[in-house]
Order: structure tokens, then C-alpha cells, then sequence
């Protein structure tokens, strides 16, 4: 009986986590670049070969589908979608982060700024534009990732590639650092202006997780509830018969 109870609540563990990834996938459906995060679980064999039904789910943690998200058009020459593998490098207040989060704009000092105020990195540090840019200023990124005021060349943006998101840790929706674990590869993705990649969480099948989630908590939860009614019917069981 305690096995069981150990073997629900294991599951109820793992179903709570997948609840909340789904709700945490759903608040982020509207953030530019998220990507949808997935748990990873492991169903344990029983190691008593008395009980082949004595199976335990481990959860081992989660990872970012890197599907690409589709693309939005936008009426802003700076907001930007990578069409390919790769991020934006940015400069933050704790260091360089990347992103496919490609809101950006000019800041106060004639930085490129994104979220959070962000600077978007070219290849010598932040792009700077110039303070006198007026309001008939041509300025565009062509898909190679060089930034163009009125056809001459400020900077090149910088990117760099984490394959299947490894080496990362999350700071936010489409936020992240490196853990040094991973060393960055070069990247060159194909970089549209006036663009947006959306989010690529599926809404329905979000949806549909959670209501997987919340009944399988149910059913370990009534395991439990179960195993806990006979433990205790037979210990009254047993007491009468002493007394």
C-alpha cells in the first residue's frame, strides 16, 4: 500500500509541474520569440520483481521547443524576425543575453533598445545611431543583419547560435544567458524587417495538456485517497482486535 501511495504521489508531483508549464506557456502566448516549454519524464520499472505494476514517474526537468513561432508584419523598421536558427545578442544590465525577441527601438542616447531596455550588440558593443536622426531618415536592416541610415552602413547585428537551446538558462519569456556549459556558434540567419516572430505555443493543445494534467491529479489523488481508507480501516480492524 505505501508503495502506492509513493508510486501517486510521484505522479501528482510531475502532473502539478505540467500544469504549470501549460499555464506558464499560455500567460506567454503573446510574447514575440517565446517558445513553448515541454516537461521531461522518466517512468521507473519496479524494482522488486514481485511487483511489475510498481512504477514511479520521475521528472527530470523541461526544455524550449525551438520550432520557429510565425511571422507577424509590423509598421516599425525595427522590429525584427530571424528567419533560421540563431538569436539576437543584446547587452543587459548582468551581462549578454540573446533573444528572438525582436522589438526593438531607439532609446534616449541613440542606443537600439529592445524589452526591458536591452541594447541590441553589433560587432563592436552596443548600435549606436545618430542623435540627429531626422524625421526623413531612411533607416532599415537588410536580411543579412546590417543596419542601413539612408543606404550607408552603421553597424552589423550580432548574433550567435545555441543549438537545440542547450547551454541556456531562462530570464524571463524570451530572455536568456549562457551557462558557459555550451560555447556559442556562429549564426546567420536570414533577418526581416517590419517583421515579428510570434510565439509558437499552440493555444488548443495547451489547453488540452492542462485538462490531461488536472484529471490524471485526480486519479493519483483518489489512489491516495484509497490506500489511505484501507490503512486506516485495517488499523481500526487491528485495535479491536487487541482491545
Amino acid at each position: 500500500m505505501i508503495r502506492a501511495m509513493y508510486t501517486a504521489a510521484s505522479g501528482m508531483v510531475l502532473e502539478s509541474r505540467r500544469m504549470d508549464l501549460a499555464a506558464r506557456n499560455l500567460f506567454n502566448a503573446q510574447i514575440p520569440g517565446y517558445k513553448t516549454t515541454v516537461e521531461v519524464r522518466e517512468a521507473v520499472a519496479a524494482t522488486d520483481p514481485g511487483k511489475p505494476t510498481d512504477v514511479q514517474t520521475l521528472y527530470w526537468g523541461e526544455f524550449h521547443d525551438p520550432t520557429p513561432g510565425r511571422l507577424q508584419r509590423s509598421s516599425h523598421p525595427l522590429d525584427l524576425a530571424l528567419e533560421g536558427d540563431g538569436f539576437f545578442a543584446v547587452q543587459t544590465r548582468t551581462g549578454v543575453a540573446y533573444t528572438r525577441d525582436g522589438r526593438f527601438r531607439r532609446g534616449l542616447d541613440g542606443t537600439v533598445i529592445g524589452p526591458a531596455g536591452s541594447q541590441l550588440l553589433g560587432q563592436n558593443g552596443p548600435i549606436q545611431l545618430p542623435a540627429d536622426l531626422g524625421p526623413d531618415a531612411q533607416l532599415r536592416v537588410d536580411e543579412g543583419g546590417r543596419v542601413l541610415l539612408d543606404g550607408n552602413e552603421i553597424d552589423r547585428i550580432q548574433f550567435a547560435d545555441f543549438p537545440g537551446y542547450r547551454g541556456l538558462r531562462s530570464a524571463g519569456p524570451s530572455l536568456y544567458y549562457s551557462t558557459g556549459a555550451v560555447q556559442p556558434r556562429a549564426a546567420r540567419p536570414r533577418v526581416l524587417d517590419h517583421m515579428l516572430e510570434q510565439a509558437n505555443v499552440q493555444i488548443v493543445a495547451e489547453m488540452s495538456r492542462t485538462i490531461e494534467a488536472v484529471r490524471a491529479f485526480e486519479s493519483y489523488q483518489r489512489v491516495i485517497t484509497t490506500v489511505m481508507e484501507d490503512v486506516t480501516g485495517a488499523a481500526v480492524r487491528q485495535i479491536g482486535r487487541v482491545a
